[in-house]
């Protein structure tokens, strides 16, 4: 009999280890669906959109081809390309510019991300995205 105790023991703490890893799972992909994120220039919401206005008023500056590698409850992160118009001699007549940039949305309340930041302060420091219900 002595022999089916340990036996019984690891059984158990596998079985254990197994519910303990679906759980984690289930709250990672609950959590991955719960977080939003205005959508650019509009009232909308959403989440891992695959490009970004920065500059509403004169769409001079976005990030496109967004892919998020990570979505979770603190911060999400994006590799994109940042493409601006840089305005010289003047913005109609300036030129289009672009290079690869990360992103990550932070700071979530309420389940949405209020802060933008990307790996290039000269292109994007910080910008706070919108926090009113559309």
């Amino acid at each position: 009999m002595r022999r089916y105790i340990p036996f019984s023991f690891v059984a158990a703490l596998v079985v254990l280890a197994g519910l303990t890893t679906g759980l984690s799972i289930a709250q990672s992909s609950a959590s991955t669906n719960s977080v939003t994120m205005a959508l650019s220039c509009s009232s909308k919401v959403g989440a891992r959109p695959t490009s970004f206005v920065l500059f509403c008023a004169d769409a001079n500056a976005m990030v496109s081809s967004l892919k998020w590698t990570d979505w979770g409850d603190a911060t999400a992160y994006a590799t994109g390309i940042a493409k601006w118009n840089d305005c010289t001699p003047t913005c109609v007549a300036g030129k289009w510019k672009q290079q690869s940039v990360t992103l990550w949305a932070w700071r979530p309340e309420n389940n949405r991300y209020t802060r933008l930041s990307s790996s290039d302060p000269k292109l994007l420091s910080t910008i706070t995205l919108s926090t009113s219900r559309g």
